[in-house]
């Protein structure tokens, strides 16, 4: 599955630029990434093998509807991110998918010149809302992100009388 970009999605501040701007602004991953590799990422999730291949391909697509839609789209970026995640030399760190989900469907991808021209690729059969914010989750700041750091002070306590930190 490879979503169309076309030439005018590369230009400066349209389309797969934006995107990515978006990721490298709002990457909730505990070690912050470049914008070169949001590209990356970005491509990837869309079905690329990098960035380069989207440039590539860029001329080549038609005016066809492409047969995918937004859900596989989302479950493709969510596997890639993961992947980022987790990668080596990464801090060691706990998904949570709904929260991930949640995350990238917030990625500016409705910028895209494909789903200007098709945009009932957008629609959504499931939709993954963030919890509410609650100062009081023995998760704290952790509660709404996509990764949990698995060192630190995070961890919840068994006692409830606890701080944010999960400290006792």
């Amino acid at each position: 599955m490879i979503l169309p970009i076309f030439p005018a999605d590369l230009e400066r501040h349209a389309g797969m630029k934006k995107a990515a701007r978006f990721l490298f602004k709002t990457w909730p991953g505990l070690k912050p990434i470049m914008h070169t590799q949001a590209l990356e990422l970005l491509a990837k999730g869309l079905g690329y093998r990098s960035y380069h291949h989207v440039k590539q391909l860029a001329l080549s697509w038609t005016d066809t509807r492409p047969g995918i839609d937004i859900d596989s789209i989302e479950w493709n970026l969510s596997h890639v991110l993961s992947d980022e995640f987790l990668a080596p030399g990464n801090p060691s760190v706990s998904i949570n998918l709904g929260n991930l989900l949640a995350y990238i469907q917030t990625i500016p991808l409705h910028h895209l010149t494909v789903f200007k021209r098709f945009p009932e690729l957008l629609e959504r059969k499931h939709s993954f809302q963030l919890p509410p914010r609650d100062t009081k989750s023995p998760f704290g700041r952790y509660q709404q992100s996509a990764v949990i750091p698995l060192t630190g002070n995070w961890q919840i306590s068994e006692n409830d009388d606890s701080d944010e930190s999960g400290l006792p």
